[in-house]
């Protein structure tokens, strides 16, 4: 099991920025969903950018769950986009087919 942790922080233009750390499974996704939607709800950012450089695995339930905050977070006026991903954590959502949803797509 790795060290899972998210961090906050804020960019000028009003963005909320989730540094999250380790691997996003069956184990820490509840963890991540609710960082997710408290954030929203506290602060009602334009959008939420998910910092994924330093996430080491992804699996099927941290995919629903990056999914099921995305539509959380759109439910509330916020949009939300992951960054910052590796040649893994990329593969993981352009199989499952949520690459698009989930990035900004230029």
């Amino acid at each position: 099991m790795s060290n899972f942790t998210i961090s906050t922080s804020f960019a000028a233009d009003g963005t909320t920025l989730l540094h999250v750390r380790g691997e996003i499974d069956v184990s820490t996704s509840a963890e991540l969903l609710a960082a997710v939607v408290n954030e929203v709800n506290r602060r009602r950012p334009p959008k939420l950018v998910v910092d994924m450089l330093h996430v080491t695995f992804l699996d099927s339930t941290g995919l629903t769950t990056l999914l099921s905050a995305h539509r959380s977070a759109q439910q509330l006026g916020t949009t939300l986009v992951v960054r910052e991903l590796s040649a893994f954590v990329r593969q993981q959502l352009r199989v499952a087919g949520i690459y698009e949803i989930l990035t900004e797509v230029h």
